[in-house]
């Protein structure tokens, strides 16, 4: 950014003429380009990312006499020649909430403007995505035809990922401003809710450095986002200050890639990569690569910092286990590589730990793998006047008791078990995906539970594709879900499996009587069999342990009866304590993923994190000690929590609220 004298109207802050002309005056740069070079990472940074806050510039605008009294704010945690004073940093860390809007901390119309000018206009104010539909919001927005747009589009993925006052699931914000189902909604009510209050749409690293300095010296709640595909909320929070890095969309192929652990093809993807995009990128250099079954997905936030599942774990590992190098601003502002062997211990925290709680990644080094072929195939069987609901178990039964057998034999499957009513049941697959396989192959695997359907009278009827490679696979599967977001009518949980579960009969029979149970008692269960192939380096990383011994994962839907606090906590209530808790009891080594957790999962840290948990808090507390960077069931965030007075309902938390300790 060159210096330069504004004079500029924040109608976005709502600034008068005279507000306005306070703010022209001369700025220094707030950031410096660097001269492009090799990371520790054994690869260049990215454009954006050579653009950075240094000492250097703090240090001019400590001596510019127009920002010398804001210079503070933007300062590192470890600087030097910090104007902070001692007491002013435990003033800080004394106070029991993070500051909202109206604390005396909590910055005013100047001073974000302030703070935008140094962005280089890159701050936005945050309008739920809903308000247009209402006549009576405080955003005097409305606007008849592009709400009715709204509702026919709602559960359209890209409305979401695009607008930084959306969520995929608006319960989790306090339902304050929803998309109406219809379009009468006009005379409803709508507030900012849970949605954080700025973003930053971010597009170099010293943007993330000026944000991260700037919520950690005002004690601001601080969230990061790329898409806000999250089952629990972790990407909004009320009076926040948002890091919005969907628009780091690099993606760089390098073929003969070197470092001391991995040698061989790799991509450099941005912070905004999502995983359509990867598997675009992939399929045109003739290479395989691993991202989630849902296309929209962020590939290296939540995902491979949470675990993240692939149609292709059982070859290559999780998300986690594909990258490399992470470059990432730390809550201290600085900006650092993190491998296996600089900051190794952030290193094997961030990839397992959870989105959202050590940093903020700009980018990622990913693994690239050969070109797989796939066979997939589908079908359904349901209850009817031949298939009787005894059947219908014992086939399922049968394919239960092989997910072992298939995930041995490196393939993967997705499939949804619903009762329709009393004693009528569906069973879909959809897809059953069996990588490295011939059509021949592939039958020959499954040929025993076509004979059991065939000897109980049903008929599959499969429809059975080859693919030469992946990615035409998944977009005939995977790339043609609907993926059901924009409602707050279903309440999500989940389990992981183990092998443990497959012991012996008695502990199998225990663990089918609680699939039935949750069958019976829930809308939907999303089932797969999957199992990552075994590392080399069994500590390389905090992956679930539970996630490196399962053979199934389940997600598990409930509906919500009514849409009030005491509708939405009856099912919060029952999806945790009647639903899962058979499915829990059985599963003793299990755990569950956090990416697709209850939002009220009991013993969280053991589900989410097993034997690694310990470890993880005390590298939390090293790198982040005043808890700058919180998510929901985030590691070391047992001291912490979001009052929201109960808005959905006693125990179930939104993000409505401020962040206190407890």
């Amino acid at each position: 950014m060159l210096a330069r004298s504004i004079t500029f109207s924040l109608a976005y802050a709502g600034f008068t003429a005279a507000q306005s002309a306070t703010l022209a005056f001369s700025v220094p740069p707030a950031a410096e380009t660097l001269a492009t070079y090799v990371t520790p990472a054994n690869l260049a940074l990215f454009g954006v990312e050579a653009v950075q806050l240094t000492d250097d510039v703090v240090s001019s605008m400590q001596q510019s006499a127009e920002l010398a009294e804001y210079a503070s704010l933007f300062e590192f945690e470890d600087s030097s020649n910090s104007s902070l004073s001692t007491r002013t940093r435990r003033a800080r860390r004394s106070l029991r909430c993070k500051t909202m809007p109206g604390d005396l901390l909590y910055p005013g119309k100047l001073l974000w403007g302030v703070f935008d000018l140094l962005l280089g206009g890159a701050l936005e104010k945050i309008v739920p995505i809903g308000s247009s539909c209402y006549k009576t919001s405080e955003y005097n927005n409305y606007d008849a035809a592009k709400c009715a747009d709204l509702v026919e589009n709602f559960d359209s993925e890209e409305i979401y990922y695009n607008d930084n006052g959306a969520l995929m699931n608006p319960l989790w914000y306090g339902m304050t401003c929803p998309i109406p189902t219809t379009g009468n909604f006009a005379n409803g009510t709508c507030t900012q809710g849970g949605y954080s209050e700025y973003a930053v749409k971010v597009s170099s690293v010293a943007q993330i450095q000026l944000a991260v300095n700037f919520a950690r010296t005002l004690n601001l709640r601080l969230v990061v986002r790329n898409t806000g595909h999250d089952y629990n909320g972790r990407s909004v929070g009320k009076g926040a200050l948002s890091i919005w890095t969907h628009g780091l969309k690099e993606i760089k192929y390098v073929k003969d890639y070197k470092s001391s652990t991995y040698n061989g093809p790799v991509f450099k993807v941005g912070a905004g990569v999502q995983g359509f995009e990867l598997y675009e990128a992939a399929d045109k250099y003739g290479v395989s690569a691993i991202a989630g079954i849902c296309p929209t997905v962020g590939v290296t936030g939540g995902y491979s910092t949470g675990g993240g599942h692939s149609p292709l774990m059982q070859l290559f590992g999780v998300g986690s286990d594909q990258i490399i190098a992470l470059e990432v601003v730390l809550a201290s502002g600085r900006f650092v590589t993190v491998t296996p062997e600089i900051n190794g211990d952030l290193y094997w925290a961030m990839l397992g730990g959870g989105g959202g709680t050590y940093g903020v990644i700009t980018s990622a080094v990913v693994k690239v793998h050969r070109k797989v072929p796939v066979t997939q195939s589908s079908w359904t069987i349901m209850t009817s006047e031949t298939v009787t609901a005894e059947k219908f178990w014992e086939a399922f039964r049968f394919f239960f008791d092989n997910m072992p057998a298939y995930n041995r034999a490196k393939t993967y499957s997705y499939f949804s078990l619903m009762k329709l009513a009393p004693g009528t049941y569906m069973w879909s697959m959809g897809p059953f995906f069996a990588t490295d396989k011939t059509v021949e192959e592939y039958e020959a695997l499954i040929k025993p539970f076509y004979e059991k359907c065939a000897s109980l009278g049903i008929e599959l009827n499969p429809k059975t594709t080859y693919h030469d490679s992946f990615y035409p696979a998944y977009k005939a599967t995977f790339g043609t879900f609907n993926y059901h977001i924009g409602a707050a009518t279903g309440i999500a949980s989940n389990r992981l499996l183990t092998s443990d579960n497959w012991e012996n009969v008695e502990i199998r029979n225990q663990t089918m009587a609680a699939i039935q149970h949750v069958v019976e008692t829930a809308v939907m269960i999303n089932m797969y069999h999957q199992r990552p192939v075994e590392q080399d380096n069994k500590d390389i990383n905090s992956v679930n342990p539970a996630f490196r011994n399962e053979e199934s994962q389940m997600v598990i839907i409930n509906s919500v009866a009514e849409e009030t606090a005491a509708g939405w906590q009856a099912a919060v209530e029952k999806i945790t304590t009647q639903v899962m808790a058979p499915l829990r009891e059985v599963s003793p080594t299990g755990g569950a993923y956090g990416n697709e957790a209850d939002i009220a999962e009991p013993n969280w840290q053991q589900s989410f994190w097993g034997s690694n948990y310990p470890r993880l808090q005390q590298i939390k507390k090293k790198y982040d000690p005043d808890m700058l960077f919180y998510v929901h069931h985030g590691v070391g965030t047992e001291g912490w929590a979001i009052d929201d007075n109960g808005i959905i309902g006693a125990g179930v938390q939104s993000t409505d609220g401020p962040l206190c300790r407890v």
